[in-house]
């Protein structure tokens, strides 16, 4: 993975399959992207799924919360008819098929989706699996929710974190706390209008990569890159992968 910026299929190439499905993650490592990113939640039966939203109504034939289904209920939805019927079936997958799948072929960007003003469970589950697996050199957690990251901080220190934030730059205040060495980062994911040279600089003195999302267009991602971002998050990895060659 020498290419700079790196690219990351966001939720899987979901410009030519499902999002967050086995087939997404297969069409981007065919792609040849250096990382996927990919969200998590906890199911009834307490097992990291693949799923980006807090309910399975608008990816598959289902109804409710995500947490309201156990792993088995979930992969025997249909979560590949609303792309396309080529894809009827296809179920929700568990984070250890994706793992599988992947068997160190790229890196992750595994996202907690938590709304737990805990923090939630997901951390623990995540910190066991990634000790239990050794996948401290492929994954890198994030998440919107600071408390699971820092749950997931004290839980094992060795998980490379990163700090989703969007709509404004990043406050002074969590800027300081971020900055300290308790709850240092590796890195910050803001949304891509919010990178520029000025918060390079600040992820620098950290020191954090900075890897933006979600970018589909190429004429950003060629700012991004000539600002020195280290990753860039794409529905389109492929073409981000030719433009910048």
């Amino acid at each position: 993975m020498t290419r700079t910026p790196q690219i990351f299929a966001h939720r899987g190439a979901k410009s030519v399959a499902p999002e967050n499905t086995l087939p997404a993650f297969q069409a981007a490592l065919e792609m040849g992207v250096d990382g996927i990113e990919l969200d998590v939640q906890l199911s009834k039966d307490g097992v990291l799924v693949v799923m980006h939203n807090f309910t399975v109504d608008e990816t598959t034939d289902g109804h409710g919360n995500v947490g309201d289904f156990t792993a088995a209920e979930l992969a025997r939805l249909d979560a590949g008819s609303h792309f396309s019927p080529d894809f009827a079936g296809v179920g929700v997958p568990t984070l250890e098929q994706v793992l599988d799948l992947v068997a160190g072929r790229c890196r992750l960007n595994v996202e907690i989706k938590s709304r737990d003003p805990l923090g939630g469970d997901e951390a623990d589950v995540l910190a066991a699996l990634i000790r239990r697996r050794n996948l401290y050199d492929q994954v890198l957690v994030s998440s919107f929710n600071p408390i699971a990251l820092i749950k997931l901080r004290l839980l094992d220190p060795a998980v490379p974190l990163a700090l989703l934030y969007y709509g404004r730059p990043l406050p002074s205040f969590l800027a300081q706390v971020w900055r300290s060495p308790a709850m240092r980062p590796q890195a910050l994911h803001p949304h891509h209008p919010l990178v520029d040279a000025e918060l390079i600089a600040l992820a620098r003195t950290i020191p954090a990569q900075v890897n933006t999302w979600t970018v589909n267009d190429v004429d950003e991602a060629r700012r991004l890159a000539a600002l020195g971002v280290d990753a860039i998050m794409s529905d389109v990895p492929d073409q981000l992968i030719t433009a910048l060659a």
